[in-house]
């Protein structure tokens, strides 16, 4: 195969590559130069010169890849110690159960067994999550509502 049709660029020019062309692509490579670099001397994209490179492996060898584009950092951070993380307490503050939660625990349903016009306020910690589910017009009970409003006022420093 002695020519091979490229189309290059959104100009869509169609460049005849011949294995000679292919050949003196393949020298500025062993060169250390870039795709990019030899693309411009082509007058190809840098995406020509790749795929050229692809379909012939043999006369572009493979570039060895930087390992550490930071020289000066050659040294690995030190890992974190992993019995440490499993030692520490997590972040979250336990709540108590609300009153009115507690109250409505025999009545709670979980996620799946909600229906449209109940209230979807988690009222316990899991395994499995269990809502509300007292009869409501909007997301939320009357209760459930009032806190979540209370929350939020304290929250953003409302009095």
């Amino acid at each position: 195969m002695d020519i091979e049709p490229v189309r290059s660029g959104a100009s869509g020019i169609t460049i005849q590559h011949r294995t000679a062309d292919i050949e003196a692509a393949s020298k500025p490579w062993k060169d250390d130069l870039s795709a990019s670099q030899i693309a411009r001397r082509f007058g190809v994209s840098p995406n020509v010169i790749g795929g050229i490179a692809f379909r012939n492996r043999a006369l572009f060898s493979s570039k060895p890849r930087a390992r550490n584009c930071r020289p000066h950092e050659s040294k690995r951070a030190p890992r974190k110690d992993k019995t440490a993380m499993r030692d520490r307490k997590p972040d979250t503050i336990i709540i108590p159960p609300h009153k009115f939660d507690l109250e409505r625990l025999p009545f709670a349903k979980r996620l799946l067994e909600l229906r449209p016009g109940e209230c979807i306020w988690p009222i316990n910690d899991g395994s499995p999550f269990l809502f509300c589910a007292a009869k409501t017009a909007g997301k939320y009970c009357q209760h459930h509502q009032s806190r979540a409003v209370a929350v939020h006022r304290v929250a953003k420093g409302e009095k």
